[in-house]
């Protein structure tokens, strides 16, 4: 297909509101609905708005307001910061349980021994350890990797308990995937009440998605996020729409109520909801009844 050459001009926040009024959306505050044109961006704020225009007429759906843009807005807002809040919780556990479990099982320096691990095509030992001595670099002038380093030369790595405080939640996801004993991957999935370890790897990358789009200032109303979290059949817990954010904040409920640790992840989804009722939670993917739900 031609391309053309891109021919727009950018609009003030005064014409971007004039021109969202001229579509039939009323505006209550109209000072309050330009600081939002302003602070937030007008193509940003379209993402809360272009489901609600009817594609032929260009005209904003009756009962839409500014008001709902707004509440969409904050809503997606306070839900990334909840989101990011719940997983690291997650994140800081789920290092802690491979660190421990693997460095028990095949000691401290477990990530050099190419034996345990199956490597594929997209994520081989090479990308692996090269990820490990990058983030190692990064973190030097921490004291508890340069004490390793200033000590000792052999190995050249520091141990799995000070790697762990080093790399990135996604090279756990990923490590996890390459584990080439079956016995390693369960072990590590039962701390967190999972017997199949599959449906724990398709779970631990999806937090690690989630947790990068909202880490991003990505939107997760009317999202569909890209990965699709397993159904977990032995404890019934099946999505009917397994891309959608209630599908990923089942497995972060889930997976907190397996550690014990206090956590406020439900009660922070309640919270918001309530404050935002222009803002239908089936955006999100969740039902009515979604706080007595499988895995809730």
């Amino acid at each position: 297909m031609a391309k053309g050459a891109f021919s727009k001009l950018a609009a003030t926040p005064e014409q971007l509101l004039a021109k969202l009024q001229a579509s039939g959306l009323p505006v209550s505050n109209p000072a309050q609905a330009l600081d939002y044109l302003c602070f937030v961006g007008g193509y940003r704020i379209k993402g809360y708005w272009f489901h609600a225009v009817d594609p032929v007429t260009k005209q904003f759906q009756a009962g839409y307001t500014f008001d709902h843009i707004i509440q969409r807005c904050e809503l997606d807002r306070e839900l990334r910061a909840a989101t990011i809040t719940a997983i690291d919780r997650l994140e800081v556990a789920i290092r802690t349980a491979m660190a421990n479990y693997l460095s028990l099982a095949h000691g401290p320096h477990w990530f050099l021994d190419t034996r345990i691990f199956k490597p594929t095509t997209r994520w081989g030992m090479g990308r692996f350890i090269k990820k490990i001595e990058d983030e190692v670099d990064r973190a030097k002038g921490k004291l508890f990797v340069g004490h390793y380093l200033d000590h000792y030369d052999e190995p050249y790595l520091p141990p799995s308990w000070v790697i762990s405080e080093c790399v990135t939640f996604g090279l756990w996801s990923h490590t996890f995937a390459i584990l080439r004993d079956p016995n390693d991957r369960r072990a590590i999935a039962k701390k967190f009440g999972v017997d199949q370890a599959d449906v724990f790897e398709s779970w631990i990358h999806t937090l690690t998605v989630v947790r990068n789009i909202a880490a991003h200032h990505g939107q997760l109303l009317r999202v569909k996020l890209g990965v699709s979290p397993m159904n977990y059949k032995a404890k019934s817990i099946r999505f009917g729409q397994q891309k959608s954010f209630f599908a990923a904040a089942t497995v972060i409920q889930y997976l907190l109520s397996q550690t014990a640790l206090p956590h406020s992840w439900k009660a922070d989804l309640e919270s918001t909801f309530a404050k935002y009722p222009l803002v239908p939670i089936a955006d999100l993917g969740f039902t009515p009844y979604w706080k007595t739900a499988t895995g809730w």
